[in-house]
């Protein structure tokens, strides 16, 4: 990446933190106290990133570009919580959880501040259409949220419902946000439509791909172990090995993840291709992001782009 777009991004990254401190802050001490460490361990802010390389080559104003990003970021926010509240998890990226370091009520109560905080500064844009949009992107994690848990206890996971449930807890806010852009940019239908399966391509490469971290070590990749599998969550790699066993093989995996054998679930997942297939399907919509993008911003502008959600995407 060339030194001086990547000193802009990370200048924009400082910008949205602060924004995002800005707009959460209290002056009581308990909200204080867990604003502090969230923002002591803020994460790759990945969507503020993606509003910032887009936005820029398609020529949104900075301002514009730090509305959008604060407002993804908190609505990413808010959901994590909330999210760690449901599965009861004690670490999220190796750090422990608001639930797990102030208990359930106040980590209830923050999350519903933080929505609270987030949904004000939605109503103070001045593009309603923009402040619409991600409203709707707010709703729909939210309905991804209770179709996991419907499809939670299922025997066998289908690749449907993991799409499902893909599309609007990952990708609807990728999806939403690069809308955005364009609503800004008063971009046409068409145009809309390329920056929406932008978005919705680049969640599902994006959820792939933590799909994999969960069988890798965690100081390679930040997260924890076998956290989906311990959660009772069944990710790509999973999905596609199932597919090609047999019944009693299957009955095999599910006994080794029900007793926590993850040597075992590797193994098998190794053997049945579970993870080539992973990497095959992040592969083709890495390859989908790319041209999207060139399409988007033109070929001349697309090397940084293309550049960025290879290195991003194929970790």
């Amino acid at each position: 990446m060339k030194v001086s777009k990547v000193e802009n991004l990370t200048e924009f990254l400082l910008e949205v933190k602060e924004k995002m401190a800005q707009i959460v802050n209290s002056n009581d001490p308990d909200i204080s106290s867990i604003n502090a460490y969230i923002f002591e361990h803020p994460g790759k802010l990945i969507r503020s990133k993606i509003i910032q390389i887009f936005g820029t080559h398609l020529g949104i104003k900075k301002v514009k570009m730090l509305e959008l990003a604060t407002a993804s970021e908190l609505i990413h926010l808010s959901t994590l919580i909330h999210d760690d509240i449901i599965d009861e998890a004690d670490l999220r990226r190796g750090n422990e959880t608001i639930i797990k370091k102030w208990g359930l009520k106040q980590a209830l109560l923050y999350g519903d501040y933080l929505y609270t905080k987030t949904f004000s500064t939605l109503n103070s844009l001045d593009n309603q259409k923009i402040a619409k949009r991600l409203i709707n992107c707010a709703e729909e994690l939210i309905e991804g949220e209770f179709i996991q848990i419907k499809y939670h206890q299922q025997d066998v996971p289908s690749l449907s419902n993991y799409m499902e449930i893909v599309d609007k807890k990952t990708g609807a806010l990728f999806k939403g946000m690069l809308e955005c852009i364009g609503l800004e940019l008063n971009f046409s239908v068409n145009q809309l439509l390329k920056l929406g399966e932008l978005g919705r391509e680049f969640g599902f490469a994006f959820q792939l791909n933590d799909d994999l971290a969960d069988f890798q070590e965690e100081r390679v990749t930040g997260k924890e172990s076998f956290k989906d599998l311990s959660e009772g969550k069944y990710t790509f790699p999973i999905i596609s090995s199932i597919k090609n066993m047999t019944e009693l093989e299957q009955k095999n995996l599910f006994s080794a993840i029900n007793s926590k054998d993850y040597d075992v679930v590797y193994k098998k997942l190794v053997e049945f291709e579970g993870f080539k297939c992973t990497r095959k399907a992040r592969d083709s919509s890495v390859q989908k992001c790319i041209e999207y993008s060139k399409d988007l911003i033109g070929l001349d502008d697309s090397e940084f782009v293309t550049e960025y959600l290879t290195t991003l995407l194929k970790a």
